[in-house]
């Protein structure tokens, strides 16, 4: 028994380290959206061109899958990341990052509308907590140049929690297998729109390869297998690092510091979604119910 115990242990052990070095590696988004040069679409392009690449090594078995569902997931997740590359391009890091993590809290108004689920008394707090640190954004962005990278960041949020509903549909199908459907949807997708615009310097390239393997196939490859020994909500809270490390870089890299409105919206979103994980993971552990 102490033997099994300690294998378990030393799995959970890598299962978190696995965690951690992913959310690391998407945290270096923000940098090299910033250092590269280059149109945002160009960029999605490349990145998810290279991505796809990766996981075409990665593919679970063929199984079949509801084609509705797989379209919308296709069509959000492209429209989710170009938002997303944009708005860095128009805003701060940090303000793209926070808002786009605003995902989950979109999650539980869709489902409300969409499922008519009740949105539990945690993830109406959750919700409250989360739409507080979004206004203060916006205000504090009011009349600024940024206000537009603003609103973009946030359109990026939405469209990201079309994606994880849309997953709802998916959940059988193997993780490689669904990364690798996406990535090469999204360059498909963004093929006729970024005709004229990729021709990229060697350097540029490199570093689109780079992006797109290190920062985007490896932490997904290495979040799914984190996710074979550690609960969802637990890694759900660890990887909520992501977002306090990408304006850490940017500011170190390009010296881009948030402001005290970013600062203060951003602290009140991912505290809600810690609680909402922290509560999860103790109900969990409790055996009770999510409510």
């Amino acid at each position: 028994m102490d033997g099994e115990e300690a294998f378990a242990g030393s799995h959970l052990r890598r299962g978190r380290l696995a965690l951690v070095l992913a959310a690391v590696l998407w945290s270096l988004a923000g940098v090299f959206i910033k250092f590269l040069p280059l149109h945002p679409l160009t960029i999605v392009f490349y990145r998810s061109f290279f991505a796809s690449a990766f996981f075409l090594f990665f593919r679970g078995r063929s199984i079949a899958m509801p084609r509705y569902a797989l379209l919308l997931a296709m069509v959000s997740y492209t429209a989710a990341i170009s938002t997303f590359v944009a708005a860095n391009k128009l805003t701060t890091a940090a303000n793209a990052i926070v808002l786009q993590y605003t995902a989950p809290i979109f999650v539980f108004v869709l489902v409300r509308f969409l499922f008519h689920e009740r949105i539990a008394r945690v993830n109406a707090i959750c919700l409250a907590f989360g739409m507080s640190g979004i206004l203060v954004i916006f205000l504090g962005s009011a009349g600024q140049p940024e206000a537009l990278g603003v609103m973009v960041a946030f359109l990026s949020g939405g469209l990201f929690s079309v994606y994880m509903v849309s997953l709802r549909f998916l959940k059988d199908v193997h993780p490689g297998s669904l990364t690798f459907m996406m990535n090469l949807a999204c360059w498909l997708i963004l093929l006729p729109f970024v005709g004229s615009d990729l021709h990229v310097s060697l350097g540029d390239l490199v570093l689109l390869a780079v992006m797109g393997i290190v920062q985007l196939g490896i932490p997904y490859w290495l979040f799914s297998k984190g996710l074979e020994s550690v609960a969802l909500q637990e890694a759900s809270l660890i990887v909520l690092i992501e977002p306090v490390l990408n304006p850490l870089w940017v500011a170190l890299a390009v010296g881009e510091i948030p402001s005290e409105a970013t600062l203060t919206g951003g602290a009140l979103i991912l505290a809600s979604l810690g609680l909402r994980y922290l509560w999860q993971l103790f109900n969990r552990s409790m055996g009770m119910g999510a409510d």
